[in-house]
This record gives structure tokens, sequence and C-alpha cells, in this order.
């Protein structure tokens, strides 16, 4: 189907790492270049059921566990019945996921959308990083902003796909799915508070999608909770580096400033 320039996008997002964000941003820039109007919404803020099915919805966010966090999934099975409403995603990722783009595009189709397309870009990581990597993640992501490019471009000319290999990306999406895995991963690679070297400046809990940093007053320590999802901000923007996991210290990576991902749009 080709891109109707006359109608309005609004691109939902959720971002760890800040890679996410600097890709949707990205292909908004591509889309108003051309005289789209584009809105972004953190889909941590949006309430699903509120989506308007007269424009053009865009989805934006990181792969997790072959899929992609609760916190997204949750967005997705909660959006209202569009009829014939136009849906395109992307996401970002390590190396491969494998559970996202056909299952999510069937709840989507099943609720009533147009698949427009969905694409994947690989951007630099954090996970168990031991030595920085600067240089190499310039590179990556220069090459993740081309294709993010090229794949507005496809979106606008009609050539973007969306692509699901049956039976295995359902499967796939089961990791991410289950809440008792997250619980597991709770348990297996807490995150950890180097209390001496944290300043209670408290960005982690306002950073925190889903509210699970708190300050203990009568202890004066910062305290993680049980409903980590992992979207490793905290551990990205910590100024002084408090925030670690697993057995060895590990290199922060972010893609922007902790700024940008507070603000309201």
């Amino acid at each position: 189907m080709r891109f109707n320039l006359s109608r309005e996008i609004d691109f939902y997002w959720f971002s760890g790492t800040g890679n996410t964000l600097t890709v949707v941003s990205r292909m908004r820039d591509r889309f108003e270049e051309k005289g789209v109007t584009v809105t972004l919404k953190k889909i941590e803020k949006e309430d699903p059921s509120s989506v308007d099915c007269g424009k053009i919805i865009g989805l934006g966010f990181p792969v997790a566990l072959q899929g992609t966090s609760p916190l997204v999934w949750d967005f997705i099975d909660s959006l209202p019945e569009c009829s014939g409403t136009p849906v395109f995603m992307v996401d970002t990722l390590m190396t491969y996921s494998g559970g996202i783009i056909g299952p999510a595009g069937k709840i989507l189709k099943r609720k009533g959308y147009m698949l427009l397309g969905a694409g994947e870009i690989k951007m630099p990581h954090n996970i168990l990083v031991k030595r920085d990597a600067s240089f190499a993640n310039s590179k990556k992501i220069e090459k993740g902003l081309s294709k993010a490019d090229s794949f507005a471009s496809k979106i606008m000319d009609g050539h973007s796909v969306w692509r699901d290999i049956p039976f295995y990306s359902d499967f796939m999406s089961i990791f991410s799915k289950k809440i008792l895995i997250w619980k597991l991963f709770r348990k297996i690679i807490p995150l950890k508070v180097d209390h001496e070297k944290c300043t209670r400046c408290r960005l982690c809990e306002r950073l925190c999608p889903v509210n699970n940093w708190t300050l203990n007053s009568d202890l004066n320590k910062m305290e993680w909770g049980n409903g980590c999802i992992y979207c490793m901000r905290c551990f990205s923007f910590c100024p002084v580096n408090a925030i670690q996991y697993g057995n060895k210290k590990n290199v922060q990576y972010a893609a922007l400033k902790a700024s940008d991902l507070m603000k309201e749009k």
C-alpha cells in the first residue's frame, strides 16, 4: 500500500538506552521532510485504548528476550480495534529477535489494523560489555540511522513489508511474554547498587518506566523492587555508575542524554 502523505502519524515509542528513540526521531525527521505531521508519544505514558484510529500508527521499541518487554506487549494487546488503520513497526536490537514481528502483526491484524511494514535495526548494546566500544558504537549507530532512513522511505513509497516465520516466531515470543521468565531473570541477574558511590540523585527512580526504584528514607538507600523489565535505563544513565549487574563491572552505553528520555514527548 502506498503511504498517504496527508495523513498524520502518531508514533508510539519505548526506549531503554535511547537506541529506539534515536531511530524513531530519525524516522520522524524523514517523514516530516515530506510534509507529514508526526507526533511522538511515550508508550509508558499513553493509554492504548485512546489511540486515534483516524491516524497512521507507528510503534517503536527494543527487542528483549527475542520478543519485547511486558510493558510493550501489554500496550499492543490493549490497543483498540480499528477498521483498516495503517500501522508500521520498528524495533532495535543487538543481533536477532525471532519472536516479535510475526506475533505482533497477528495481534494487530486481528484487531483490524492494516500492516504497512516492520523493520529491525541493529544498534549498540550494553549487555556484559567489559571495555569501551565508543568507536565501534558510533559506526553501528551511523549504519542504524541509515537503515532508519531507508525504512522510512520504503514505508512512504509503499515498498515496506511485514514478514513472519510461521510457528517459529510464535514459539520464540513465548519467552518474553511469560511473567515467570522475567521473575527468573530478576532472581538470577539482579541489579545492584553500590551505596558508597550512589549520590541519591534519584535519577534511576525518575527514569524507571515501571516505578521499580524507590528511596528508602529510613536507610537513605535506593532500593530495587520486584517489577524490573530490564530496560537498563538505570544502569545506562547513572551519573556515577553506581548500578551494576552480574559479578563483574560492566561498561555503560547510552545513545543520548537522560533528559531526552524524560521529555514529555
